[in-house]
C-alpha cells in the first residue's frame, strides 16, 4: 500500500470521507501529490539553472492554459514529468533570443494563434464536460485574449521576460497541436475539418 492509499483508508477509518467514495479521493489525492511534487521538480530545476523567475512564468502560463482549453496529456506521471522537464528546458533555451525582439514576438504572436484556432482539445477521458463545450471555448479564448493583453502591457515597461511569455504561449499552442493529433477523431467534439 503507498502513502496515498494509506491516508485513503485512514481519512475513511476516521470518518472524513463515506467509503463509496473511496476511489474518487485516491485519484484526487494522487492527483494533487502529482501536480505539487512535479511542479517543484520544475521549479528546482529553474533555481538550478538560474532562471527561477522564467521558469515561475513558463510553469504558471502553461498550467493556465492547460487548465483552461486542455491539450495533451501524457498517460503516465513519469511520461508527463519528463515532457514538462523537457518543455521547460526548451521554453527556457528561449533566453537565447532575449534581445531579438522580433523573434520573441513572432514566437508568442504564433502561440497566441494556435490558442486561439484551438481553443479546446479534450482528452477522450474528458467526455462528460462535451455539453460544456461551448462555454469552455469562450472561456478559453477570454484566458488567452486576457493574458496576451497582459504580457503586452508588461513587456511594455519591462520586457525582462518576453522570452518566458512566448515560450509559455508557443508551448501551450504546441500541447493543444499534439492533443488534437493524437486525440484525432476519438475525442468527442474535436473539429476533425480543422487537421
Amino acid at each position: 500500500m503507498n502513502a496515498i492509499e494509506s491516508l485513503t483508508e485512514s481519512l475513511i477509518q476516521k470518518g472524513y470521507i463515506p467509503k463509496e467514495e473511496r476511489e474518487l479521493y485516491l485519484y484526487g489525492l494522487d492527483i494533487s501529490f502529482y501536480t505539487i511534487w512535479s511542479t517543484a521538480v520544475l521549479f528546482l530545476i529553474g533555481l538550478i539553472l538560474r532562471q527561477f523567475p522564467a521558469s515561475l512564468i513558463i510553469v504558471l502560463g502553461f498550467y493556465t492554459f492547460q487548465s483552461t482549453g486542455g491539450g495533451y496529456h501524457a498517460n503516465t506521471h513519469l511520461k508527463c514529468l519528463i515532457t514538462m522537464i523537457v518543455g521547460l528546458l526548451v521554453g527556457l533555451s528561449f533566453v537565447f533570443f532575449k534581445n531579438n525582439h522580433f523573434i520573441l514576438w513572432t514566437l508568442l504572436g504564433v502561440g497566441v494563434l494556435l490558442l486561439l484556432l484551438f481553443p479546446l482539445v479534450l482528452h477522450p477521458n474528458k467526455a462528460y464536460l462535451e455539453p460544456e463545450r461551448q462555454h469552455l471555448s469562450s472561456r478559453s479564448v477570454i484566458v488567452t485574449l486576457s493574458m496576451g493583453a497582459l504580457v503586452i502591457i508588461i513587456n511594455v515597461f519591462w520586457n525582462e521576460f518576453l522570452y518566458a511569455f512566448s515560450a509559455a504561449f508557443l508551448l501551450a499552442g504546441i500541447s493543444r497541436i499534439a492533443g488534437k493529433m493524437i486525440y484525432g477523431k476519438t475525442a468527442p467534439g474535436i473539429d476533425s475539418s480543422m487537421s
